[in-house]
């Protein structure tokens, strides 16, 4: 009986931390979204130039812009990054989205095959 009291305060023990380190990468997940954004722009450059700009945030786990849907899908952690933190990233660089506007003068800035049709101002 004792034997078998060990063995069960054994096999409790052994449960408690993949248990514990289950329920961490439960919640890590529900931290993870995956989002569309839709994203101005033209052409290979302008993927580039989007990818490279969140490949720099913390938090930003993969993004891919397609030029002819002009859709941006990226994933983040929301406990390092939001939605709109991405959405002024892309901006910064020159890059309209429905909800953030680039500023003028980085738009200027862009190559001639790079400036799209800006939507009307926000």
């Amino acid at each position: 009986m004792k034997y078998m009291m060990l063995f069960v305060a054994a096999m409790l023990l052994a449960y408690a931390p993949a248990a514990a380190q289950s329920a961490a990468r439960e919640k890590s997940e529900k931290a993870v979204k995956t989002a569309s954004i839709k994203v101005y722009g033209n052409c290979g450059m302008c993927e580039r130039r989007i990818e490279g700009a969140l490949s720099e945030v913390e938090g930003v786990r993969s993004s891919a812009w397609d030029s002819e849907t002009q859709m941006l899908s990226v994933t983040y952690e929301t406990k390092k990054v939001t939605l709109l933190q991405v959405q002024e990233k892309v901006a910064s660089v020159g890059h309209d989205t429905d909800e953030v506007r680039a500023p003028d003068a980085v738009y200027e800035k862009l190559h001639g095959c790079c400036k799209y049709e800006r939507p009307a101002k926000l």
